[in-house]
């Protein structure tokens, strides 16, 4: 079949590269990332040469989005690129993961998104389980979990299908890094939100997820009890674990009927269910069944899981030769392989000692070595416990520190809008224009076109609502490091940092475009006049503000809906910030003034660059 024609992915039909980038100036963005997600699910069981060919179809399919602009699409494409990444481990590509989460971090922050920052704090602390230690993803973790604890229900146009999906996964990533710290219970307070999160709204698919990974939680908190030598409390987890498991098997039936009729029993075909009914009654007859599960096994977990369960059901059958076969390959694995799970590395390496005793037949183990032992597992307990103290006060510091951060951060919010106030507005012009190192920047002063008649022919609150419709529409229309801040009443600013007038006046126009372009029942009609400036590196924003100013009024004066290039005056400008009084019109007097003026505004000397909508 010709790769153009092909509906999906040519590499999972079976080519050697993914030809997804090639194609996706003909997809849209709900199949490019269809796409990419189904190439991500992919790879996981695929060879090496497939996992790197898939990142290489994801990694295009990013470049080319993001010629696009900022977009949730580029977002997802940049998480899945560096998950992809974090999840083969391999050390090659730390500069490439630590540059994704930047550019995923700063998506998050951009957006304002508390769902996404979680899931920055989530990929990072996997990322230092992988690749350093786990005392490293303490603070990570505490922050994705500080994060998550205050977000409540969606949020106006954040609900529905989408919110529950990706609240659903960062939970569910939270819980794989709290697996791997060995934070039990912290896991499970995590692993009931999830599921409740997706009974909520997610389709069978990823309500199965939840209750397949609660299972193998159940199963790693009992390995870790019994260690400790807490064997009724591990008794009870392996119950709870079968327990869950019947629950996933149901879930397992619904989805396969579905999507591809009737198959076998979800414990012959589901790693996770199969393990877990082995090890809460072992025995010689899930033998058959562990070995056709172990042999479409990927994960490293989950054949931890299938190996230690198939070592329980040879014991009970009498077989400690062939215990010591079914854990021989993972052990010599885990030996050469940095980075591995620890917990279920040391459950497997526990368990290979006791099956490798009972073949020696009655032989006691040194005293000695019996107490090391006990000594070992008991420091490594107070090792966790101290771990999951941590993390708790770190969370409680993290959500601290975010509630101070609130707390200012509405100092310098306009409550209308959402947008930087005036004082915020302060502070980002003297940032940019003082820093002598910086390009200079361009300012723009943007005034609404007719919104006085939308307050006396509709109401305040039609006002308010176009207000809103605007400042929202300045914000994603424009560039992501743009500032959008309210200036009063219906005037808005924009900083526009190191970036050239020609350009600058190109943004403004877009944004105008898409103001005018917005419904009449949202914006009421109202479209846009705007002048802007570069103001000049160590000069007083306060003539730069004037200037922009002076250039809105002459697009004003041509009939609105119109960008001006304006010039920052010169002579003494009062300082702080300008006020629509006396003050400005004083300073308008010292530009001069010209044929067709505003009685309010002076336009700055020379023919200014006009571009009408």
């Amino acid at each position: 079949m010709n790769r153009i024609e092909h509906d999906g992915c040519s590499l999972i039909a079976g080519a050697a590269e993914c030809g997804c980038p090639a194609d996706a100036a003909r997809l849209g963005p709900g199949r490019i990332e269809a796409r990419a997600r189904d190439m991500f699910i992919w790879q996981q069981k695929a060879p090496p040469a497939g996992r790197a060919a898939a990142r290489r179809g994801i990694d295009g399919l990013l470049a080319h989005a993001r010629t696009h602009g900022p977009s949730d699409l580029v977002a997802e494409l940049v998480r899945m690129s560096a998950l992809l990444r974090i999840m083969e481990e391999d050390p090659v590509h730390l500069v490439e993961i630590d540059a994704l989460l930047d550019a995923y971090a700063e998506i998050a922050e951009l957006a304002d998104d508390a769902c996404r920052l979680a899931e920055v704090a989530v990929l990072r602390a996997h990322r230092s389980v992988i690749f350093d230690h786990g005392d490293a993803a303490l603070p990570d973790t505490a922050a994705a979990l500080a994060i998550l604890a205050d977000i409540g229900d969606p949020v106006p146009g954040q609900g529905g299908l989408a919110w529950t999906q990706r609240m659903s996964r960062t939970l569910n990533g939270l819980l794989l890094v709290l697996l791997k710290l060995g934070a039990h219970e912290l896991a499970d307070e995590v692993s009931q939100r999830a599921v409740a999160v997706a009974e909520s709204g997610s389709g069978p698919i990823d309500r199965l997820i939840h209750q397949l990974n609660r299972v193998r939680l159940q199963l790693s908190w009992a390995l870790r009890l019994e260690r400790g030598g807490r064997e009724a409390a591990a008794a009870t987890r392996f119950v709870a674990a079968a327990q869950i498991a019947h629950i996933a098997a149901r879930l397992w039936t619904d989805a396969r009927e579905r999507h591809a009729g009737i198959g076998l029993p979800p414990v012959e075909e589901c790693i996770v269910v199969g393990a877990a009914y082995a090890m809460q009654h072992p025995g010689p007859q899930h033998l058959q069944r562990l070995d056709r599960l172990g042999r479409t096994a990927f994960l490293l977990d989950d054949r931890i899981l299938l190996a230690i369960a198939a070592a329980r059901c040879h014991m009970k059958d009498g077989s400690p030769f062939d215990a010591v076969r079914a854990l021989e390959p993972l052990r010599a694995e885990l030996f050469a392989r940095d980075g591995s799970e620890p917990l279920l590395a040391l459950a497997l390496h526990r368990e290979f000692a006791r099956v490798e005793g009972a073949t020696r037949g009655d032989v006691p183990r040194s005293p000695g070595l019996e107490h090391y032992s006990a000594a070992l597992e008991d420091e490594l307990w107070a090792l966790r416990e101290a771990r999951l103290l941590a993390l708790r006060s770190h969370s409680e510091h993290h959500r601290l520190t975010r509630e101070h951060g609130a707390v200012a951060a509405q100092a310098l919010q306009d409550p209308l809008t959402g947008l930087p106030n005036r004082r915020a507005l302060d502070l980002r012009l003297a940032e940019e224009m003082g820093a002598s190192t910086s390009q200079p920047c361009a300012v723009a002063l943007v005034d609404l076109d007719r919104f006085k008649d939308v307050n006396d022919a509709r109401s305040h609150a039609a006002g308010d609502r176009a207000l809103r419709a605007v400042a929202a529409c300045l914000r994603t229309t424009l560039r992501a490091p743009d500032m959008v801040a309210r200036y009063g009443g219906d005037e808005f600013v924009v900083v526009m940092p190191a970036t050239p007038l020609p350009v600058a006046r190109a943004a403004l126009l877009r944004a105008a475009e898409a103001v005018a372009s917005l419904p009449q029942d949202v914006a009421a009609g109202v479209t846009m006049s705007a002048g802007v400036v570069r103001a000049p590196l160590d000069g007083d924003p306060s003539a730069a503000l004037a200037g922009a100013d002076a250039a809105m009024y002459r697009a004003k004066h041509q009939g609105g809906n119109a960008v001006v290039i304006g010039a920052v005056p010169t002579g003494d400008i009062p300082a702080g910030p300008v006020e629509r009084t006396g003050r400005l019109r004083r300073v308008m007097s010292q530009v001069g003034s010209g044929p067709g003026r505003s009685a309010r505004a002076g336009a700055p000397p020379g023919p200014p660059e006009t571009a009408g909508l």
